[in-house]
């Protein structure tokens, strides 16, 4: 009985550190680099026209870089070094990831800087594209004069027409290219850094374009002269309704197969930039059309062609897609369970931008994202650190015809979070929490009900009355109601009652484990030790060691162990010691009865 209070006692602590940790699991930072540094007991004038001019020093050489860069990766392209030209790519690539990387974590949100990284990932979405393209480009011209000395014309003008694919779209990388030289040029010089070898790339791009062009223009020319729409190679017609376009606009395309079965349906593959985008099939009068609907197509000129059976070309028709502004506008932002709540949407003059990216940007960092529904609208709930915040949203408009555009900026205050389980922050903040914290005390609980019940039923075991050997047993003892052991021999803790005189010629090893396994659970009892049975003589010897009569237990356990374990019986010289150990450890104990 004396180990329940203890038990208990370490489950109600056990239950205290669960609790304890749930407290803090809700919010376990205690000190933030990127907060606390706002309060105004941070802030070193000094040290801040300092950080400033540690920040130039680390960004410079990188703009420099980026700068130079497109130079020599240009160059390479257009001497057709394409080993090269691979490496300077993933060189910019890197530097351009720098550049964005040093400019977070310095918090460097200046206007001329944003708009300096903003046109240099243009710049380098646009040459990994004039990489990519004159590649391919460079492999057409291989298979065009492995096809024409086969005499392969299907193949030959397959080629000739992703060849026209690719060279109006390396006019419009081009064109775009140009958009970006001004803030390059002029972000370079302002910190009085060499813009030569970014000037050059211009110059080389413009070369590429040209002779891709005169190329193309030769291998047109000679498929025109093999035949004309309608006759020869030319059974397979194509029109397009509109020539200029704009975002959410259809493009019609329609065309006629000529020459073919009557009633008979066939299916015509209809190419955008050079690209299958479905098999159409005809009329029976031979008419096919296809409705194209604007949406993420880029801003430029895409080519459009049909093929029947993979022999029939039609010819190659453009249509160009302008660039659409839009307006995004974001209501006041509100605070909702310690979150920030934003609600807006996004519209292309009147018409919604669908299924639309949309950054949610706190001191010109991300901190959150949505995504516009069917009807342009967007919702987000941020987790913004307390204090206050300057806040709006940003479309990047990467995959469509759209121009970027941002909200209006609104300035947010976040409180601190009240401190305690229902705290802003604390454990009840989010849901998960409590629902652990309550699970994590239920099992807890259960688990000491369990183990605490478990051990109750061998708490305070039956102690049958001990007979010394020799020693007869009172008048009206008898052991008819004792239970057997699961073996069915003597009974743990009881001596069978035995002649003294056969008692003092011998101690049989029967005895003396019934000797020893009584005293087990005398003192077993006496310490409120709840498995007694799982000792061994030298633990039971063990567990004495405070008590006062610990050396007749001892020597009773050693005499024990001698004749167990080595099976000879008691010799004479040590057999009125185990007996007189015995008798004397009981009756410190309070006698057999105890």
């Amino acid at each position: 009985m004396r180990r329940l209070p203890a038990l208990v006692v370490s489950g109600i602590l056990v239950l205290a550190c669960l609790l304890l940790i749930g407290l803090q699991a809700g919010s376990p930072l205690l000190y933030s680099p990127r907060s606390d540094p706002g309060g105004a007991d941070h802030s070193n004038p000094a040290a801040l026209e300092r950080a400033r001019e540690d920040r130039a020093a680390q960004v410079l050489p990188l703009i420099s870089d980026l700068l130079d860069s497109p130079g020599s990766l240009v160059l390479n392209i257009k001497s057709g070094d394409f080993e090269y030209a691979a490496r300077d790519l993933q060189e910019y690539r890197q530097i351009s990831r720098s550049l964005d990387t040093l400019v977070i974590n310095l918090d460097m949100t200046e206007g001329e800087l944003n708009e300096f990284r903003n046109a240099n990932q243009q710049n380098l979405a646009i040459l990994t594209e004039l990489f990519n393209g004159t590649g391919r480009w460079n492999e057409l011209q291989t298979l065009e004069i492995r096809y024409r000395d086969s005499g392969d014309s299907q193949m030959l003008t397959t080629i000739t027409y992703e060849g026209e694919a690719l060279r109006r779209r390396i006019q419009d990388l081009y064109r775009d290219y140009l958009e970006q030289d001004q803030v390059m040029r002029d972000t370079g010089e302002k910190f009085g850094l060499d813009t030569t070898g970014y000037g050059q790339s211009v110059i080389d791009f413009r070369e590429i374009v040209s002779q891709i062009d005169r190329d193309q223009h030769e291998k047109m020319t000679t498929l025109q002269t093999t035949g004309t729409p309608g006759t020869g190679p030319y059974r397979l017609t194509l029109g397009i309704d509109r020539q200029r376009v704009s975002y959410m606009d259809t493009v019609r395309i329609e065309g006629l197969l000529w020459e073919h079965k009557k009633d008979h349906p066939d299916e015509v593959d209809l190419f955008i930039d050079s690209r299958k985008i479905g098999s159409i099939p005809t009329k029976p009068d031979g008419s096919f059309s296809y409705s194209h609907l604007v949406e993420h197509d880029r801003e430029g000129t895409h080519t459009v062609f049909a093929v029947y059976s993979g022999s029939v070309f039609s010819e190659i028709r453009t249509f160009f897609v302008e660039t659409s502004g839009t307006s995004l506008d974001l209501k006041t932002p509100s605070l909702h369970n310690g979150r920030v709540a934003f609600e807006g949407v996004l519209l292309a003059g009147s018409t919604p931008v669908r299924f639309a990216p949309i950054e949610i940007l706190a001191e010109g960092k991300r901190s959150g994202t949505a995504r516009t529904g069917e009807d342009g609208k967007f919702s987000s709930d941020v987790k913004l650190s307390p204090g206050s915040h300057k806040v709006h949203a940003f479309f990047s408009a990467d995959t469509s015809p759209l121009a970027p555009s941002e909200s209006a900026t609104y300035e947010v205050f976040v409180p601190e979070p009240s401190p305690g389980i229902a705290g802003e922050d604390g454990l009840l903040a989010n849901p998960y929490y409590a629902v652990i914290l309550a699970a994590s005390l239920c099992a807890s609980g259960f688990g000491a009900f369990l183990y605490l019940r478990r051990q109750r039923v061998g708490l305070s075991p039956p102690i049958p009355v001990f007979h010394l050997p020799g020693e007869r047993a009172p008048d009206g003892a008898d052991n008819e109601n004792l239970p057997d052991l699961d073996d069915g021999g003597t009974v743990t803790g009881v001596v069978p009652y035995t002649g003294e005189a056969e008692a003092v010629d011998t101690v049989p090893s029967g005895d003396l484990s019934s000797l020893f396994s009584a005293l087990r659970m005398a003192v077993a009892r006496r310490l409120a030790f709840l498995y007694p049975l799982s000792l061994t003589p030298r633990e039971l010897c063990a567990m004495c060691r405070e008590l006062p009569f610990r050396a007749e237990v001892c020597r009773f356990t050693s005499g024990y162990e001698q004749v167990m374990y080595s099976g000879a019986s008691v010799p004479d010289d040590e057999r009125d010691m185990i007996g007189s150990a015995a008798r004397s450890a009981m009756e410190g104990m309070g006698g057999p009865d105890h």
